[in-house]
């Protein structure tokens, strides 16, 4: 019974092929085989949608795990250079205020901010960076300042006259006179790093302080700047 079944599908197959020709079949197959495809692939698509959704959240994680990692190692290089700031320039304060994109206005322009990430003080001197956290630098003139002049120090009372907002906010944690200079990564300006001196404390000459500004700020860099630390 079964060999009479395939002896009348070989039949049915030669009859096709005489009628049709054999191009046209395989072309029939084909279209046949995309079609059942196609449809295989339209209900399970819930299935390979969530499947390549979870492998896209786990190289996520595995980036921001990655990303944590990186944080902690370079953190003791960080700490161990605001220290050297505190004793070589004998300042007061030494501190990084990195830069991070906030949300979007309804234009899709995103706010810039600004995050004291670092800092290290003397004894006598309290933490601050707990007042400097996701600070909206669109509400100050001065971070247009230093990104067209790179470097600055000077007293408060002089750093009045380019942005009384940041004057008024360093005065009420007792600063007198601040050095900073900007943070620039391979794509983009990472932030800031500076340091301060409080209660009309006696400061270093102009010279000192933009050395030192300018050799830290590149150490700090490399350390901040992912890209920069792949080459």
């Amino acid at each position: 019974m079964e060999q009479m079944e395939h002896i009348g599908f070989l039949e049915r197959m030669i009859k096709l092929m005489d009628k049709y020709g054999l191009w046209k079949i395989i072309q029939a197959t084909l279209v046949l085989s995309g079609f059942l495809y196609i449809m295989y692939n339209v209900q399970n698509l819930p299935e390979i949608v969530s499947g390549a959704f979870s492998r896209q959240t786990e190289m996520t994680q595995e980036e921001h795990d990655a990303a944590v990692e990186v944080r902690r190692s370079i953190k003791p290089d960080i700490d161990m250079l605001l220290k050297d700031a505190l004793s070589s320039m004998n300042a007061d304060r030494a501190f990084i205020i990195e830069m991070h994109n906030g949300t979007n206005n309804v234009a899709g322009l995103p706010f810039i901010y600004g995050e004291m990430t670092y800092e290290e003080v003397r004894s006598n001197i309290s933490h601050v960076d707990e007042d400097y956290t996701s600070i909206n630098l669109s509400r100050f003139s001065f971070p247009m300042f230093i990104e067209k002049n790179r470097i600055w120090h000077g007293t408060v009372d002089e750093l009045k006259r380019i942005d009384p907002k940041i004057s008024g906010r360093l005065a009420s944690n007792d600063v007198t006179y601040l050095a900073i200079i900007n943070l620039y990564g391979v794509a983009n300006t990472l932030g800031y790093f500076g340091f301060t001196y409080c209660n009309g404390k006696v400061v270093p000459n102009s010279k000192e302080i933009e050395s030192h500004l300018m050799s830290t700020a590149q150490k700090l860099s490399i350390l901040l700047d992912s890209k920069r630390r792949v080459r």
